[in-house]
């Protein structure tokens, strides 16, 4: 089965102790972290998996009237890429581009992520932390010639194929400032939210991705997040341009 990855999170404030004994009604910021590996979980095929709460304060902090809440969310994201291509010789299909033989395939991996304050979303929204969209084509022009033993030419038909395999793993962290405001002057829940998306096509249609061991690699599609912080202040002067 395909998957996905995405970081099993475990929340945490950057100094639990002093944060255990402060009222949240005094919080005017605080600091999430998470350091974990990253794990598996599932994902449907050609589609975006559910959205993974990253981070998730039910009772985060306290704006004061006519605040407004700024987040920077630092993350880390990983993209895999695979495709399988294969040019049959001799197919018909191929015939209107003057070639006996053609095939193209794709792959894409995104990773977008978006914060979200008493359920609503921050501006500007989702903001895409990862995407890649990977394209491979494949022509083969194969021709064989038989002649006689008075030099006639004779049919000859060419068989076989010729399969183009290409993998691609990356890994970056990114940030982005998210904001909302202004806010009544209330505690505010904070949930942080990721969702990944693949998709692969076989010459302009959809298919299950593929799926294969090269050179030690496990190769398929899939996107993960791993390590990540956020860091979350109330704002009195703010605005956009």
């Amino acid at each position: 089965m395909l998957k996905i990855m995405c970081l099993a999170v475990t929340l945490a404030l950057a100094m639990p102790g002093l944060a255990l004994a402060q009222n949240v009604a005094s919080n005017k910021s605080f600091f999430y972290k998470s350091t974990d590996g990253i794990t598996l979980a599932a994902v449907s095929n050609n589609g975006f998996s559910k959205p993974v709460p990253v981070f998730d304060a039910s009772q985060a902090l306290k704006t004061s009237n006519g605040g407004a809440v700024s987040a920077i969310l630092s993350m880390e994201a990983a993209l895999w890429t695979y495709n399988l291509t294969t040019a049959i010789v001799n197919d018909p299909l191929c015939s209107k581009r003057n070639t006996n033989s053609c095939s193209s395939s794709s792959s894409r991996a995104t990773i977008k992520a978006w914060v979200e304050v008493d359920g609503t979303p921050m501006a500007p929204g989702e903001v895409v932390y990862a995407d890649r969209l990977q394209a491979t084509g494949l022509t083969v022009n194969l021709f064989c010639t038989v002649t006689d033993t008075l030099g006639a030419l004779l049919p000859c038909i060419v068989t076989g194929d010729v399969t183009l395999e290409l993998f691609q793993q990356t890994k970056n962290a990114n940030s982005f400032a998210f904001f909302l405001g202004p806010l009544a002057p209330k505690i505010h829940s904070v949930v942080v939210w990721a969702q990944a998306q693949i998709e692969c096509r076989s010459n302009g249609e959809a298919i299950a991705c593929p799926a294969a061991t090269l050179d030690g690699y496990a190769a398929q599609t899939a996107a993960a997040i791993g390590k990540a912080t956020l860091l979350v202040e109330e704002q009195q002067n703010w605005g956009s341009q």
